[in-house]
């Protein structure tokens, strides 16, 4: 019934090539290979953890006696075969099952190597709520999407790109069960805290996507209140950023002990929200039914993003001039129009909101001689995080 000679196609062979002096390429391909073969032993795993839930399921079902559940016994046999604990062995369950039974494009893409179980797990997650109505064409469309040649300069949809994919197909498809679900979500919202080790507490919660954005943007924008002399790192700037918050400042104090820090004489007192973008077409807000996008989250849908733009300011969308400019930073109207179309930091598989990356020259820009070469236009220009931009400059 179960395949398990996936080895005996070349897999113990590719392992052993594994030689000092293998090549970069060599052993980037050979990781390659080991990633698909893995994806294809995991489906075998998944499929056989469902396969004994099923049969598990009908001995419980057939036992006249009190008795624990299928899903307990199961949870408690692969602990013990795989060494887990009961939660990371029910996860295991419900993702067989979930390719079993739901998913079955997703597990014949995960049998070929074509999905790794993390993208299958973005799958599942983004798919629970999905009624069985609608299953069958969502996994058609999103797996079109997720399985189609890579662009020039990607592979392919994963991580957030890939749940916003699956949530926009959802909100397409069936627009009322998507707010309902968001409804029921906003009734359950709540912020808890609870006590930790080492003198320390953890802040878990669940709040509106919008106040979610807003507050982001607050603590980052108060991280950055301190001098550039201040040691902290950033997280930690943002965390003293929410006791500032707490006490009512409008800033971190700086700690770069120097006397003649300029810090106070830079702190601006404002009344504003923090900024968020939320991009949308004109028919969704006159009342049409195409999700829109909040910056650094993903895909919301129509009533909800119309609630979003209610208490806004909203602004038409610009495409830049034909004119190429002489300047190395670009203008508001391109600087929006890259972001909009980039919607976040564009390095493989990194979700850093597109308000918060750097708009990067792919040809160098000729400061002594801004007509020579890498203009300042759309076509030249990319949108990479801080830490991104860094590493494509830095050349490796």
């Amino acid at each position: 019934m179960f395949d398990t000679g996936v080895f005996d196609r070349g897999v113990r062979e590719t392992i052993c090539c594994l030689v000092d002096g293998e090549s970069d390429v060599g052993l980037v391909e050979l990781m390659t290979d080991l990633h698909r073969s893995e994806s294809v032993v995991a489906e075998r795993k998944l499929a056989a953890i469902a396969e004994l839930f099923v049969r598990r399921t009908a001995e419980v079902e057939s036992d006249g006696a009190w008795t624990s559940t299928a899903h307990e016994v199961v949870e408690a046999e692969i602990g013990a075969a795989l060494t887990m604990g009961r939660a990371a062995a029910g996860r295991l369950i419900g993702l067989g099952m979930s390719l079993r039974t739901r998913l079955h494009a997703t597990r014949e893409a995960m049998a070929r190597g074509d999905l790794d179980m993390y993208r299958v797990r973005l799958i599942e997650d983004a798919t629970a709520n999905v009624s069985d109505d609608w299953i069958g064409e969502v996994e058609h469309q999103l797996l079109e999407q997720v399985l189609a040649p890579p662009r020039s300069g990607g592979t392919g949809l994963t991580g957030r790109r890939l749940t916003n994919a699956a949530n926009r197909i959802i909100a397409r498809l069936d627009p009322a069960g998507v707010r309902a679900k968001r409804e029921k979500a906003q009734a359950d919202r709540f912020v808890g805290v609870c006590a930790a080790e080492d003198g320390m507490c953890r802040i878990l919660g669940s709040v509106p996507a919008a106040q979610g954005r807003a507050f982001d943007a607050r603590l980052r924008e108060l991280a950055n209140t301190v001098c550039a002399k201040d040691l902290r790192t950033y997280e930690q700037r943002r965390a003293d950023g929410l006791s500032a918050l707490i006490d009512g400042a409008g800033f971190v104090q700086c700690e770069c002990g120097r006397v003649d820090c300029g810090q106070r004489s830079r702190i601006a007192t404002t009344a504003r929200k923090p900024l968020v973008h939320l991009i949308m077409l004109d028919a969704t807000l006159a009342g049409g039914d195409e999700p829109a996008y909040l910056d650094g989250y993903g895909i919301v849908d129509a009533a909800h993003a119309r609630e979003i733009a209610a208490d806004a300011d909203v602004e038409p969308v610009q495409a830049p001039s034909s004119v190429v400019p002489t300047t190395y930073r670009p203008g508001t109207v391109l600087d929006t129009w890259m972001r909009v179309l980039a919607g976040g930091c564009e390095w493989l598989h990194c979700d850093v909101a597109a308000w918060n990356t750097d708009l990067d020259h792919h040809q160098p820009f000729e400061h002594s001689d801004p007509a020579a070469g890498g203009p300042t236009v759309a076509g030249n220009m990319t949108a990479y995080c801080r830490n991104h931009h860094r590493l494509k400059h830095s050349g490796r």
